[in-house]
This record gives C-alpha cells, sequence and structure tokens, in this order.
C-alpha cells in the first residue's frame, strides 16, 4: 500500500537525515523533488501545489537552517503537514441511539457490497443487519446474502415479489428495531456512471431513512476520478465521507491525499484486501508515518491484542523458559497466529528497523500449514511428549500429513533448537551444556580451597 510514495519518500529521507546544514538552494530542489513525486503518485495537481506551498511556509519559518539536526526537523514538519492534508484525526463511528444506519453509496464495481460486508464483520458486537437495497444489478442480492454468512452476520432481503428499493429500507429498519440489531447496513444501488434516476432514487432513500452517515465508496485504483465522483455525490447528496477500496493493488495511494483537501469531506476507512478482515480504520497520522517509511507499530499491537489470548501466551512464555515447550504449545500458538491474518500485511506495518532483515516474502503461509498438518497428525500424547517420536511413529505422522520423515525431523530440531536457546536466556546468554560444565569447575576450585585449608 503506497508503495510508489513510501519509496519516494524513503529516497528524499536519505537525502535530508544526517545532513549537518541544510541551505535555501536545498530546501527548493527538495520541494521540487517531492512537487514531482506526489504529481507521479496521482495526487491532485491542486493538492499537489498546496502541500508544496504549506511546507514551502512551514520551513521556512521551522529554524531549520539553525537547528542541530536540520533534516530531522524538516521530516518532523513533512509528517505533520502530511498528517493535516490526510485530515489530521481520525474519524469514528458514534453509536448514539440504535440503530445506527449506514448508507453506502457508489458506482458499480467499486466493491460496495464486499465493503458492506466488511464493515459488518468489523463491527459484529453492534448485531449488524446487512440490507440489499439493490435489485437492477443481477446476483447483487444473492452476493451480498452469502457474504452475510461468511460474516455471521444478520441479512434482510427485499420482500417478494420484490418491491421498491425505498421500501425495502424501510422496511428493513423496521425489523431492525424490532429484534435488536443496533448496526443497519445499507447496500444502495449503484450504475456505471452518475444518472438522474440514480440520484433521484437515492435522495430519497437518505431523506425518508435520515442514515447516521453516508458513506460513498471509491475504487482506489481510479486515481483522479475518484475525487471527481465525491465531488458529484456530496454536492447532490452531501455524504458523510468516504471509503477507499482496493488500496492492496497497484493504487499509487494520490487519492488518499487528495481527497480531504479536494472534497473537504474526511475518509472513514480503507480495504486493504480481498479478504473480510481487510479493512482498517484511517489514521492520519498512522498513514504519514508509513508513507514516510516509519511504520505503524501502533495498529499492529492493536491486531495482535484483538487475536492473542494474553493467558495463554503467559503460560506459554513460561513453559519455554522452563523447558517444557511441547507440539501442543506450538499448535495453540499457530492457531493464534492464523488469527491475525495474512503475516505479510502485519510485516509490511513494522519500520524496517524492527524486521530483522525479513520481507513479507520470508512468511510462506504453505509452510506454516505444513507444519500444523504435522503436529495435528500425531496423537495427544505424542504432542506432550516428543521423545516418544520414533521412527515408525515419525512414518505414521508423514504419511497422515502428506509430509516426509524429514520434515517432521527438521521440526523436532526446531523445536530442540528453540529449548535450546530459551535455556540460555535464563541461564543468562549461556549455552546450557557449557553452563553446567562451569558449575562443576567451580565446585572444583572450592575442594582444593578446602584441602588448601586443612594442610
Amino acid at each position: 500500500m503506497f508503495d510508489l510514495l513510501k519509496d519516494a519518500f524513503v529516497k528524499i529521507k536519505r537525502q535530508l537525515v544526517g545532513r549537518g546544514s541544510l541551505s535555501e538552494k536545498e530546501i527548493a530542489e527538495f520541494l521540487r523533488t517531492l512537487r514531482v513525486t506526489l504529481l507521479e503518485a496521482d495526487v491532485n495537481y491542486k493538492a499537489a501545489k498546496a502541500f508544496i506551498s504549506i511546507l514551502e511556509e512551514k520551513l521556512d519559518t521551522a529554524d531549520i537552517y539553525t537547528s542541530l539536526q536540520p533534516g530531522k526537523q524538516a521530516l518532523r514538519v513533512i509528517y505533520d503537514e502530511l498528517t493535516a492534508f490526510l485530515g489530521g484525526k481520525t474519524e469514528k463511528l458514534e453509536f448514539a441511539k440504535p440503530p445506527t444506519v449506514i448508507l453506502l453509496l457508489g458506482l458499480q464495481g467499486v466493491g460496495k457490497t464486499t465493503m458492506a460486508a466488511k464493515l459488518a464483520k468489523m463491527y459484529a458486537s453492534r448485531k449488524p443487519l446487512l440490507v440489499a437495497a439493490d435489485i437492477k444489478r443481477p446476483a447483487a442480492v444473492e452476493q451480498l446474502e452469502s457474504l452475510a454468512a461468511r460474516a455471521k452476520v444478520d441479512f434482510f432481503s427485499p420482500p417478494k415479489p420484490r418491491s421498491r428499493n425505498i421500501d425495502t429500507c424501510m422496511a428493513a429498519l423496521k425489523h431492525a428495531r424490532k429484534v435488536g440489531n443496533q448496526l443497519v447496513i445499507i447496500d444502495s444501488a449503484g450504475r456505471l456512471h452518475i444518472d438522474e434516476d440514480m440520484v433521484t432514487e437515492l435522495v430519497e432513500i437518505k431523506s425518508k431513512l435520515e442514515p447516521s452517515y453516508s458513506f460513498l465508496v471509491l475504487d482506489g485504483l481510479v486515481g483522479q476520478d475518484a475525487l471527481r465522483q465525491t465531488q458529484d455525490f456530496h454536492a447532490q447528496l452531501t455524504v458523510s465521507g468516504g471509503i477507499l477500496t482496493k488500496l492492496d493493488g497497484d493504487a499509487r495511494g494520490g487519492a488518499a491525499i487528495s481527497f480531504r483537501h479536494v472534497t473537504g469531506v474526511p475518509i472513514y476507512f480503507i480495504g486493504t484486501g480481498e479478504k473480510l478482515a481487510d479493512l482498517e480504520v484511517f489514521h492520519p497520522d498512522r498513514i504519514a508515518a508509513r508513507i514516510l517509511g516509519e511504520g505503524d507499530v501502533a495498529s499492529v499491537v492493536e491486531q495482535v491484542q484483538l487475536v492473542v489470548d494474553q493467558k495463554q501466551s503467559a503460560e506459554l512464555a513460561q513453559k519455554l523458559m522452563e523447558g517444557r515447550l511441547n507440539f501442543e504449545d506450538l499448535l495453540v500458538q499457530m492457531k493464534q497466529l492464523a488469527k491475525m491474518g495474512d503475516l505479510s500485511k502485519l510485516l509490511e506495518k513494522l519500520p524496517a528497523g524492527m524486521t530483522g532483515g525479513m520481507s513479507a516474502a520470508d512468511f510462506d503461509p504453505a509452510e506454516i500449514k505444513r507444519t500444523e498438518a504435522i503436529i495435528l497428525s500425531m496423537t495427544a500424547e505424542e504432542r506432550r511428549n516428543p521423545d516418544l517420536l520414533d521412527g515408525s511413529r515419525k512414518l505414521r505422522i508423514a504419511r497422515g500429513s502428506g509430509t516426509t520423515p524429514a520434515d517432521i525431523n527438521q521440526l523436532i530440531k526446531q523445536m530442540d533448537e528453540m529449548q535450546r536457546m530459551s535455556s540460555m536466556m535464563k541461564g543468562g546468554g549461556v549455552d546450557p551444556r557449557l553452563a553446567r560444565a562451569g558449575k562443576v569447575s567451580h565446585k572444583s576450585k572450592k575442594k582444593r580451597k578446602k584441602k588448601k585449608k586443612r594442610k
């Protein structure tokens, strides 16, 4: 996500950091390079011009030329202004008088129906109700019903014979109040382009339904056209904010930077993949840090806290330090990792200095599944006591997991290495075999001292 922008900003950062001084000429050259970078990333030209003008003014008044670390001072200014340009503060949904109603708007093909299910999954604790209000697009109702089943949330289908979309919305709202849904998400009808009939229908739905939020779903790949769509929709329907989808693909990220400046409305969410869990709240400060190559550790911590059982993790750490780790414990840990989703995406949010040189390619999902298959092919007793794994047992496990005895030997070796390393950590970084040898030597020295005293 934002790869083009990130690469460009990282290069600029390298040029700035470590400089003992910065001249007006160097600042001017840096701003020229940045302007080109923004335009290449599909940032709206008016937004790019405004951003550079603000930076020019701020850099001129930030004591850059007299600072002891001018490069870092300049980067701080860039970070602050980029955060402000992205919206400044994080926009969060407020759940006041239930049900909270979200009306999703947008053209066909932007991912509106999938976004409805992603929002429902994100706010599953609110007992969401997904409403199919698009009877014109073939299979739109069936698609949303299938997604609702995957997200394990309630679904409201248009009454039969299928009536107008506004009637479906009002019936769904009445149903939600009756059964206690705290959140209602309306998947409205879209078109290939904005036309009079669509706008008339949406105006009627918005007027009678009085939704808490009207979000415009936009394809992040379309760049400048996303901004034009927002301006057109906003002029006729007054939208609450935007949701950018498909930012995991080849999107340059320019629309995200331009959005608030050009449209005047904030971004609430961004879609980062095809899975229902691939949805993030838009945090301007965190996105600015990621674009500048500083990572997004806060989001990683939040994601880990959502899926990791703190009690289990503490028990596992204790077992590891005491050398009691077994394959049953490893299986529990792997299941927790699986809940985090794509580990490569998690790694991308970390600063380069925190990844230990690893890249997203180092996390092979197939390898994790193979390890899980091996452990699941063991008996409960074998998992708890790996010493039982002789040749015949390894052969049986290999057949059951579709692997080889060599793969099982490698896994056992990795487990032994983990135990050895944990023992070293406990012993102050000394190999346990050397530690034991050291203790014998220490005792021998004591005995020799006692003999000398007796003499």
